[in-house]
């Protein structure tokens, strides 16, 4: 067992980076490259990163990334998709390197409100698909017990006010991507090195250094051509819930009169992988400027969207195939079946209840 003392010294670093590594699945080689690369860094007296690495071909183990000297600890065979695990990691993390502030990185497929964080030998040992949906990624970070200056998923599609409100009331800054991420993921050497350079970074200074170092790495890689990066003030959640909520139900009064011309606007914005993911503040400044639409409290509810938004990103980077990303994204399926349609399981999603986003979209995808 890995001792507080032994591992953090005397006093209490300036940061502790906790990366929770779940490469049990095809992801396993960019998993093992990238804990190499904080390696390659290593920890200091006043940034820790401290890391819970689970492949598959072996068993998990938590460590304290260092130069040399590697201190490290068995947890066997984990399963990465149980909140249970997150949170265990969270606290022991924190035991072992307490700090004045703390980051978490959460490592693996997204598919943002659908889930995160799949565990492929667990899948195999019980016969049904393993991922964390968004109530779990909740427990897992209420019972961690940590409130982190930074949250940031070194995962695909997650940047969504699905993903962000259960977040709220435990992270300051959240960094995430509207679209894919590659697989090389973060670059985490020099991420790692210029925070360890300038270990007085606040929360929205490590946010934006996460986000900046993430755009030149892809900006200096030619074929890497079509991502996005964003960081989000968690402030600005409850903003945003109410905008939302109010673009809901001000539309769903007069779907039955502006359907099309709210499908017009959809096509009009920026999609992503999962093309019934469409960036949110492209969509509300279509529908505030459609000349069509003369509901004032339409019109009205869409620029409090943009004004949420445009309020709470404090930085987002965009390639050049999605110039007009503005930081977030938001489920928004056209029809109510199809493979690209409505999907039931978004009822069970917290922030699609509150907001009143589920029952527009029930009515907005009944037909076509």
């Amino acid at each position: 067992m890995l001792s507080a003392t032994t591992v953090a010294g005397d006093s209490r670093a300036m940061w502790t980076v906790m990366v929770y590594i779940d490469a049990d699945n095809n992801l396993e080689p960019f998993g093992i490259s990238n804990l190499q690369m904080l390696e390659s860094v290593g920890s200091s007296a006043n940034v820790k990163f401290v890391v819970l690495m689970d492949t598959y071909s072996g068993p998990a183990y938590l460590r304290l990334v260092t130069k040399t000297d590697q201190k490290q600890v068995a947890w066997g065979e984990v399963d990465m998709a149980n909140p249970a695990t997150m949170a265990k990691f969270i606290q022991e993390a924190k035991r072992i390197a307490p700090a004045e502030r703390y980051a978490f990185v959460s490592w693996d497929h997204g598919a943002g409100w659908r889930g995160l964080n799949w565990d492929d030998t667990t899948e195999l040992q019980t016969g049904a698909s393993a991922y964390m949906d968004m109530k779990e990624l909740r427990t897992a970070i209420v019972d961690g017990g940590v409130v982190f200056d930074v949250f940031a998923f070194d995962q695909c599609l997650m940047a969504q006010p699905e993903v962000a409100y259960q977040l709220d009331g435990w992270v300051k800054y959240a960094v995430f991507s509207e679209e894919t991420i590659y697989g090389q993921g973060f670059p985490y050497d020099v991420i790692a090195s210029d925070l360890v350079a300038q270990p007085g970074l606040d929360g929205v200074g490590l946010s934006k250094l996460i986000v900046n170092d993430f755009a030149h790495y892809y900006n200096s890689l030619t074929w890497a051509n079509d991502w996005t990066i964003s960081a989000f003030d968690m402030n600005y959640m409850d903003d945003l819930t109410s905008a939302v909520k109010a673009l809901a139900t001000s539309s769903l009064a007069v779907i039955d009169t502006y359907r099309s011309q709210f499908k017009n606007d959809l096509v009009g914005s920026l999609n992503y992988y999962y093309h019934y993911y469409s960036d949110l503040e492209g969509y509300a400044i279509h529908v505030a400027e459609d000349k069509a639409i003369k509901d004032p409290a339409v019109t009205d509810a869409a620029r409090k969207v943009i004004s949420a938004i445009d309020g709470g990103i404090v930085l987002t980077v965009n390639s050049k195939h999605n110039l007009d990303s503005h930081g977030i994204s938001i489920y928004f399926p056209s029809y109510k079946s199809s493979l690209y349609g409505y999907k039931a399981a978004y009822e069970n999603v917290p922030f699609a209840i509150e907001s009143g986003w589920l029952d527009f979209l029930k009515a907005f995808a009944a037909s076509k």
